[in-house]
């Protein structure tokens, strides 16, 4: 049998844990050595799972890993480690760190198609039944203010993007030529009131005049007539007596004379009956005149009031709440009637959604509807549908597609429908006529 090779104690610790793993059993050291305090070697690189041996020797703790491929030693912690022995411990490191088996990489696939399949069903089942649009753009009341008399701005009280309230005051125009036309047409009212005024007091009393004279006329003519008849009776009665010889010659002749002069009142009564009745008619043409006096004064009255309205009309105000913009007027500038000078824009907009001609049988009045706007896109707002357009908005376009001449192309017609926004939603957004929105409206 061998001896057992001796073993120095001042010797490196490799060299003694090389003589414990080859079996050698260290001899009993002559003097005792203060043994240091055990702790386990951790070697970088090297797998947790590595079962290991403690072995004492000499007082000094080592903890020796055995190495599943092998066999091979780990020196502890704290020795110099020789380049072989990194290498293997390199070896060890790569093995424990392996990439994915081919098993594992045949499971992926399924598990992609999976979630695939999944996210899929899940965007089907939200989207199922709902009809959108990207066409759609807030609209609301742009209402151009512009001035309905001429004249010459005096001031201007807003600013552009002001906010306004329904009858504030916006422009002030010169209302020095308002006030004279104003004064002047007060002056031809009351003219015109007092003719009015005379000639229809006039006309009555020419009423009263010629019914009393005609009155007058009628009797004298009755007067007249009796005395005709009166003294032609005596003449007649008188001429027969003359030629019997009952009377004379003279008292025959009176009598004649007598009823020749009341044939001749007679005649007079009557064209002084005629006269008075002639002046009715007159007062009858005065009357007219009177009343034509009248529709003077209302003409008067009318210049009047439209020279009031044309004053009011040189302090044009806001007919509406809304924001100012698209500003034009400036002190000092002539302006004409109807000439824009800024626009009121309505602070309450909706949403004109222009659907495809195919998506029409899913829109009905009164349903929900879910409004996302571009400015907002976090934003959800919700809204009901208000009505639908009577006609496509090619119908209403400047110059409409007259498809019986010419080439014909099928194009997707389109319908507006107008969707009204809850105030709840869009309390503290600031939205303005033209921006962009996206429309989904889910089918009943």
């Amino acid at each position: 049998m061998a001896s057992a090779p001796s073993v120095d104690p001042q010797a490196p610790a490799n060299s003694r844990v090389g003589l414990a793993a080859a079996g050698a059993a260290p001899p009993v050291p002559a003097a005792p050595v203060q043994a240091a305090p055990s702790h386990p070697v951790n070697v970088p690189g090297a797998s947790n799972h590595s079962p290991g041996t403690s072995v004492a020797a000499d007082g000094v703790a080592t903890e020796v890993l055995a190495s599943g491929a092998d066999g091979s030693a780990a020196a502890p912690a704290g020795s110099a480690l020789s380049p072989a022995s990194s290498a293997e411990m390199g070896g060890d490191t790569s093995r424990a760190t392996a990439k994915p088996t081919a098993s594992h990489r045949r499971w992926l696939p399924p598990l992609l198609g999976l979630a695939a399949v999944a996210g899929g069903g899940a965007w089907v089942v939200a989207h199922w039944g709902l009809v959108e649009t990207d066409n759609a753009q807030l609209q609301g009341h742009l209402t151009e203010i512009s001035s309905r008399v001429r004249g010459t701005i005096a001031r201007v009280l807003v600013e552009d993007n002001q906010q306004v309230k329904a009858g504030q005051p916006l422009v002030l125009l010169d209302d020095r030529d308002a006030r004279a036309r104003l004064f002047r047409a007060r002056a031809d009212l009351e003219q015109v009131a007092r003719e009015a005024q005379a000639m229809a007091v006039q006309a009555g009393a020419s009423v009263s005049t010629a019914r009393a004279a005609e009155g007058m006329a009628v009797a004298d003519q009755q007067s007249a007539s009796s005395e005709l008849a009166r003294a032609a009776a005596d003449a007649q009665r008188l001429v027969g007596l003359a030629r019997q010889g009952g009377v004379s010659r003279q008292e025959a002749e009176r009598a004649v004379t007598t009823y020749r002069k009341a044939q001749a009142d007679f005649t007079h009564s009557q064209a002084t009956r005629q006269t008075a009745q002639a002046r009715i008619q007159d007062v009858k043409v005065d009357r007219q005149k009177a009343a034509a006096a009248q529709a003077k004064v209302l003409q008067a009255q009318a210049a009047f009031a439209e020279a009031q309205l044309d004053l009011s009309y040189t302090r044009i105000t806001s007919p509406g709440s809304g924001r100012i913009g698209s500003r034009h007027a400036e002190p000092g500038r002539q302006v004409e009637p109807g000439q824009p000078l800024m626009t009121v824009v309505d602070t309450h907009p909706w949403v004109e959604a222009n659907f495809k001609e195919t998506q029409l049988t899913a829109l009905k009045p009164g349903q929900k509807a879910e409004v996302r706007i571009d400015a907002y896109p976090d934003k959800l707002l919700h809204g009901r549908v208000s009505s639908l357009a009577p006609a496509a908005g090619s119908r209403f376009a400047l110059l409409p597609p007259d498809n019986a001449t010419g080439n014909f192309t099928k194009v997707v017609q389109r319908i507006t429908a107008r969707i009204e926004l809850d105030p709840r939603d869009t309390s503290g957004l600031n939205l303005v006529p033209g921006l962009s929105a996206t429309v989904s409206v889910r089918r009943p």
